[in-house]
């Protein structure tokens, strides 16, 4: 399958995060080059978070009698969001890549334990 540049968005509140196949007259975050699996993958990522943000958001305000379901929830949304940036990381563009490790976090993004399955949990342990 062939790579085409895709232009992501992270915005605070991961819900409006998005992946367009052209810049259009909106802002971007970051430049990858991936098929349409992998832009596929990266959306079904954000849909995953974006659920784990809002489950987290229920839990506290509903269920906060509940010790454990927070810290959970937590847990899962930033697994999520690590997987999200190692995988705007592995498709960007050289100066996404740039960008990225100028953020000084990718050293940390990747002491967590990789997974096809963030919400396993095994790693939430």
């Amino acid at each position: 399958m062939e790579r085409k540049p895709y232009y992501v968005t992270v915005q605070a509140g991961i819900q409006n995060a998005e992946i367009r196949s052209s810049k259009g007259e909106s802002s971007y975050d970051f430049e990858i080059n991936a098929t349409e699996d992998e832009a596929a993958l990266l959306k079904d990522l954000f849909d995953e978070d974006d659920r784990a943000d809002r489950t987290g958001y229920i839990h506290s305000h509903w269920f906060s009698n509940v010790i454990d379901s927070g810290d959970r929830d937590n847990m899962i949304y930033d697994r999520l969001l690590n997987e999200i940036y190692l995988t705007i990381y592995d498709l960007g563009t050289e100066q996404t890549k740039k960008d990225i490790e100028e953020m000084g976090i990718l050293e940390k993004l990747r002491e967590v334990k990789p997974s096809h399955n963030p919400t396993d949990p095994d790693l939430l342990q």
